[in-house]
């Protein structure tokens, strides 16, 4: 028996080969970052509150996104926001997002959790007033490709953009952050419903590794079978 690999069948599956175990290693190399990213959203959530001080001194709100937050400041709630397509539980809802103006004088958006969709029309909201809240920090991101775009006029808001609730509100000066209320803030079974952040993040890296180490597996086999001969054949 010999092994005789044609120059055809060598020239088409060596790059696959390099290819389907390139996938394999990057998917690897994902699941690891996702782990490690899990793992830094969990570490964050559980550590003690920040200031505003510590939180405004940051390098930037990436940094601290998720660790909780203590601040003190004037909820303006008639100019909450209706941030739509929320689910909780199962159930479609929205989020009660208002403007609250600190001690500092800076502005924050506070994302104040869930209701249900029946209370479109008439959103609840804490009184208006001096509070404190505990939440948790969240930076800014850009919206999806899919994701339709906010319509101010019409208090129908789809992602959180900073420049565009503090315009519609008539404020200014924002943080740079918004913060996402916990699980504290309300009275239980009082809406809107705060929450913590959800940390589990979709994970398949494993699967994908495993199937595209296993299709250069199978490549490889087939290869060799193929060309292992019989000695004068």
């Amino acid at each position: 028996m010999a092994f005789r690999p044609t120059i055809r069948a060598t020239i088409v599956v060596v790059p696959a080969l390099i290819v389907l175990l390139g996938l394999g290693t990057w998917q690897v190399q994902r699941l690891a970052w996702k782990n490690d990213l899990i793992q830094t959203r969990t570490d964050r959530i559980a550590a003690a509150p920040l200031s505003l001080a510590d939180a405004m001194s940051a390098a930037s709100p990436e940094a601290i996104e998720y660790r909780p937050v203590r601040v003190r400041g004037d909820l303006r709630t008639g100019s909450a926001f209706r941030l739509l397509n929320r689910v909780h539980d199962g159930k479609q809802g929205f989020h009660v997002v208002a403007p609250m103006t600190l001690d500092n004088g800076l502005t924050v958006l506070a994302d104040l959790g869930w209701a249900p969709r029946d209370l479109l029309d008439t959103p609840p909201v804490p009184d208006a007033g001096p509070v404190s809240l505990i939440g948790y920090v969240r930076a800014f991101t850009p919206p999806g490709a899919f994701l339709p775009d906010n319509e101010p006029a019409n208090n129908n808001w789809f992602h959180m953009d900073e420049v565009q609730m503090l315009d519609a509100a008539g404020l200014a000066d924002g943080t740079g952050f918004y913060i996402e209320a916990g699980p504290q803030a309300r009275e239980a079974n009082t809406y809107p419903i705060g929450a913590m952040p959800a940390v589990d993040l979709r994970n398949s890296h494993l699967e994908y590794a495993v199937t595209w180490y296993g299709l250069a597996a199978v490549l490889a086999v087939i290869f060799v079978v193929f060309h292992w001969r019989r000695e004068g054949a």
